[in-house]
Order: C-alpha cells, then sequence, then structure tokens
C-alpha cells in the first residue's frame, strides 16, 4: 500500500489549501549546518502540530490524516525505504537496496538489518513483512490496498530475507511496505482496537509517551534503537488547528517550529522575524474539488465540465497562496510541478470560459431561471461545497462559491472537521468538497483515488479512497496500464492517456499544489533540517537543541 495520506488534514504536513499538512519539495533545503555546530544532547523540541487523527491504526480510515502519521507513525513504525531529495533509499531496516528480479514474475528480495530489533528487543523479521503484507489484503478497515493487491505472496522462509512475488509486474513497487507492523505483538488481536489511542511499541528512534487528544503528543527516544539514537530528550507535539495561534505560540516561544501558516502571513513577514527560517517550496500534494458523480446535478458529465469552464483556478490560488509563494500556479492535474518527470496538464483546458459554459449547459437541458441559476425540470443547479475550518479552506470554498455563482451555480458552503469530512465522503454523504492529499513519492500513480475499484462500499467497510466515485472501465484500464508500466518511456505515455481522460470526465478539478512551508528558530534549533519530500522529520533523530534546550 503506498502511504498517501488525506490532508482534510496525510496530508499535512500541512497543505494550505487542504487546511492541514503538505509535503515538501525536493528542490529547496534549508542550509546545512557549519561543520562547527556539534549536537547537543537533551532538551525537549516543541512543535506545532495542525491536527490529530481519529486512530493511531495507520492502515485504517481514521489514520489516515497526515498530521498524525507525521506525529506519531514515521517516528515509530518501521518502513523499507524512504524518498529523500527525490530518491528512494534503504532505511535503517535494510542491510542494502532491495534486489529486483523482472521475471516474469516480478519479484523483489528485502535483506533485512540484522540489527533491526522491537523496542522491546524482538528481531524485525521476515514475517513482519508478511504480516503487514496480509494485514492490509485480508484486514478489516483497511484505506487503502494499491499495490498490495498486487502481490502474490511473500516468502518469510529466512527471518531475515523477505522475497515478495507479483501478479504482475507492478511498476510503484518502491511505495510499499512503508508500515511494517509487529507480527509478534499483533497477530491474533484486534489490529485496529490494539493501535487505536497510540502503541507502546516501537521499530523506530521513537516511542510514543503520551498522547492527548486535542492538546499534545510526546515522543521519546526508543532505548533499543540500532541506528542514530536520538539528541534530543523528548519531541512534544502541540496540537494547534488555529494557525494564527499556531505561528502566534511560534512568536512568543511556545513552540519552535511550524508548518502550517494563517493565510495572512506574508514571506516578508516571516523573514522579518529575528532568529527565524523559513522555506517555502512546491510539494508533491494536490488540493482539488472532489465532485460526487453519483449525487445530482453533479451526476451530469456537462454540469462538472461547466464548472471547471467557470472557475478560475490561477486567481485562487494566487489569492490563497501568493502571499507566500508569488509565482505559485494552478495544478493541470492530478500530479504537481514537483513530480518533473510525470507531470502532463490536460486540465489547462478548462479556463473560464462563458460561452462554452452555457453551449455545456444549454445542450444538457438546462435554461437559466429568473434568479440567475441553471434549472432543468425542476431541479436548480445547486449544490453543497464542503470543507474544513480552516480559514484557507474557507477562503477557497468562498472564491469558488463567487465564480461560480456568476456562472449560474447555487452553491452553499459548509464546515466540518477532518474525521466528519471524512466520514461523509466515505458513505456519499456529500455533494462536493475541497480534499488534499500527500503523496510520499513522485510516483505517478493515481488508481487509488480514481479506479472503481477503490469506490467506498460495504465491500471495502467504506475504506475505498475514489470517494468521487467515478466508474468508468476506459478510466480504470487506464491507471492500471500506469500501475503495470515498468519502461519509464512508456509509463509516462500511459500516463498521459489516464490523466486526459480523467480531465475529460473531470471527477474533481485539481487547482492548487502543495506549498510547503517550514518556519523554525535558528536560535533554538539545530542540525541537518530540511525542507525534505514529503516528510521533513524523516532524520528528526539527528537534530539538537542549541545548549541542550529548545
Amino acid at each position: 500500500m503506498r502511504s498517501i495520506r488525506r490532508n482534510t488534514a496525510a496530508a499535512v504536513v500541512a497543505m494550505v489549501l487542504a487546511g492541514a499538512g503538505c509535503s515538501a519539495s525536493p528542490t529547496k533545503h534549508l542550509t546545512p549546518p557549519a561543520a562547527t555546530d556539534q549536537p547537543a544532547k537533551g532538551g525537549t523540541l516543541v512543535i506545532a502540530l495542525a491536527g490529530e487523527p481519529g486512530c493511531a491504526d495507520w492502515l485504517a480510515p481514521c489514520g489516515t490524516v497526515q498530521t498524525g502519521f507525521t506525529a506519531m507513525g514515521r517516528p515509530t513504525v518501521p518502513r523499507a525505504l524512504d524518498f529523500i531529495d527525490g530518491q528512494y533509499r534503504p532505511t535503517a531496516v535494510l542491510a542494502g537496496e532491495p534486489v529486483v528480479t523482472g521475471g516474469p514474475p516480478q519479484r523483489v528480495t528485502y535483506r533485512i538489518n540484522p540489527k533491526a530489533v522491537w523496542s522491546d528487543g524482538q528481531p524485525i523479521t521476515s514475517s513482519d513483512f508478511r504480516y503487514s503484507w496480509d494485514q492490509i489484503v485480508n484486514g478489516a478497515g483497511i484505506a487503502n490496498r494499491t499495490g498490495f493487491d498486487q502481490i502474490e505472496s511473500v516468502d518469510d522462509t529466512d527471518p531475515r530475507t523477505a522475497v515478495v512475488t507479483f501478479k504482475v509486474p507492478y511498476a510503484a513497487w518502491r511505495t510499499l511496505f512503508a508500515t511494517i507492523l509487529p507480527k509478534h505483538l499483533l497477530d491474533g488481536k484486534d489490529r485496529g482496537g490494539e493501535m487505536k489511542d497510540g502503541y507502546s511499541w516501537s521499530g523506530g528512534p521513537w516511542m510514543i509517551d503520551h498522547w492527548t487528544r486535542g492538546q499534545e503528543i510526546r515522543l521519546v527516544p526508543n532505548p533499543r534503537y540500532w541506528d542514530r539514537a536520538p539528541n534530543l530528550d523528548a519531541v512534544m507535539w502541540k496540537i494547534i488547528p488555529d494557525t494564527a495561534a499556531a505561528l502566534a505560540a511560534y512568536k512568543t516561544g511556545q513552540v519552535s517550529l511550524l508548518q502550517a501558516l494563517p493565510p495572512e502571513a506574508t514571506a516578508a513577514d516571516l523573514h522579518a522575524l529575528a532568529d527565524t527560517r523559513l522555506d517555502v517550496a512546491t510539494s508533491l500534494g494536490v488540493s482539488w474539488v472532489s465532485f460526487n458523480t453519483q449525487k445530482p446535478p453533479l451526476d451530469s458529465l456537462a454540469v462538472r465540465q461547466a464548472l471547471a469552464y467557470s472557475a478560475d483556478r490561477d486567481a485562487v490560488v494566487s489569492q490563497v497562496l501568493g502571499p507566500i509563494k508569488p509565482d505559485v500556479k494552478a495544478v493541470q492535474s492530478w500530479t504537481t510541478p514537483a513530480s518533473a518527470r510525470w507531470y502532463v496538464e490536460p486540465f489547462a483546458r478548462y479556463r473560464p470560459d462563458p460561452a462554452k459554459v452555457t453551449q455545456l449547459m444549454a445542450a444538457d437541458g438546462w435554461a437559466k431561471g429568473a434568479d440567475g441559476i441553471w434549472a432543468k425540470a425542476g431541479q436548480r443547479a445547486q449544490f453543497e461545497l464542503l470543507g474544513s475550518t480552516a480559514k484557507s479552506n474557507q477562503l477557497v470554498r468562498q472564491i469558488l462559491q463567487s465564480q461560480w455563482k456568476a456562472a449560474g451555480f447555487d452553491v452553499s458552503l459548509a464546515d466540518a472537521a477532518p474525521a466528519a469530512q471524512a466520514d461523509r465522503e466515505a458513505k456519499g454523504a456529500y455533494d462536493a468538497d475541497i480534499s488534499g492529499f500527500a503523496f510520499p513519492s513522485d510516483d505517478p500513480g493515481r488508481c487509488a483515488f480514481l479506479c472503481s475499484r477503490s469506490i467506498p462500499s460495504a465491500a471495502n467497510a467504506n475504506s475505498g479512497q475514489n470517494i468521487t466515485r467515478v466508474a468508468d472501465p476506459a478510466l480504470d484500464g487506464a491507471w492500471a496500464r500506469v500501475d503495470a508500466e515498468i519502461d519509464d518511456a512508456r509509463r509516462l505515455d500511459a500516463v498521459k492517456v489516464a490523466e486526459g481522460l480523467t480531465a475529460d470526465l473531470v471527477p474533481g478539478l485539481p487547482f492548487a499544489p502543495g506549498v510547503a512551508t517550514l518556519v523554525y528558530s535558528t536560535a533554538r534549533l539545530a542540525g541537518p533540517v530540511s525542507n525534505n519530500v514529503p516528510y521533513p522529520f524523516y532524520n528528526l533523530n539527528e537534530w539538537w537543541c542549541r545548549g541542550g534546550q529548545c
């Protein structure tokens, strides 16, 4: 399963437009510490966190909120590979690069570091790989099975070697095993119940000391971690959903680092703060308007296309993100320019075009009433646009509401907490909403969001991520080819076809790249801090407090 995290809050990292976190870009990093800047031991680093998950079961829908996985999941759950500086690298769990044989069948061999152990001293083994695969494919309440459902078997005969055999070629194999769970602690138990409120075990450099919902998450070093032990005594994530309050907490020294910023913040203002470093970059995350293609009037292709021709997405992005990143542009596909080799622009056709709107709506049997709103057979062109309470998210919806009203669409706005929004999406109890996702790499596969098998249903316990409920055989086949094509040149051709078909059907309207911001105090925090995509805290164990106190 690709570790794709939803940013209703994900993920999201704090995706500005989705109202949570956003992943970072590989194109820009903070200046590394000077050679004379030696690590200090001790101290508690306090970081502002924009939100929290519904649970700490990272395989379940309630665990897909990116901020929760950022604070608790990645620091404690081992994974096979990390995406760092635009490349995959083996983590300390592995003894080296995985070995791939093209087959058929395709096989990937993971050799496990003999020093790798869980926090109770038990070794991390190939059985943990097999258990994690089995849970994702056969377990209850799984958010995303993409990729793992293409695995035929995981051979755990040798405890130090996991041999993964695929049913069909799978191009995105590097995105798998981003969550490896301890078989000896969870097998035969209710995984969701055991992990719901946190867990006492770890396979990473940190352990969860406590999670006080709505207040804080505290991490402490894992005493049995076999690689680089943390310099810090603890990391405290202060849960501050109000981005203005988070910035105020930073200015008063209550937190030393934050990602999510209020929409009124500007780069100039932040650069003017003493002993402060700001890094801003386009990320791999994407914000879009999701249309529920099974709800009138959005079940009409003509209506969805007319809405796309009514939206000035560049104006939305410029108004909301411009103060922090003046050169930002609307995205034109389900990827961003940070995914340089895969980025195409099929949605560029959708620019404000009143004549096209009229043509589409009239051809579909709609006519404007005396109130200027389109109507057809007694049905008005009206729907609700759902989103988070984040100010940036609200601003996006207000702008779109105004643009669509001018074009003849009656749009009402509704707020929802992340968990409530995710629940409504899963049940199809919404018309349209602002969604955002943080992707763990530049892999272009999007079947998890756009293929019919990923529609939330009783069969997958409403855990599928195709919340638009678009169901089109040609689209399914196109995105399946993207996942199966190993050759990069042919895969790019497949991406163009799949993205083009998606733009034709308009199950949603992508409009903004994630913009990653990292703001921290250079007077208090030191170490190899970087705005890495998609997770700037991948080396948090190497950071330190100056003088041992943050």
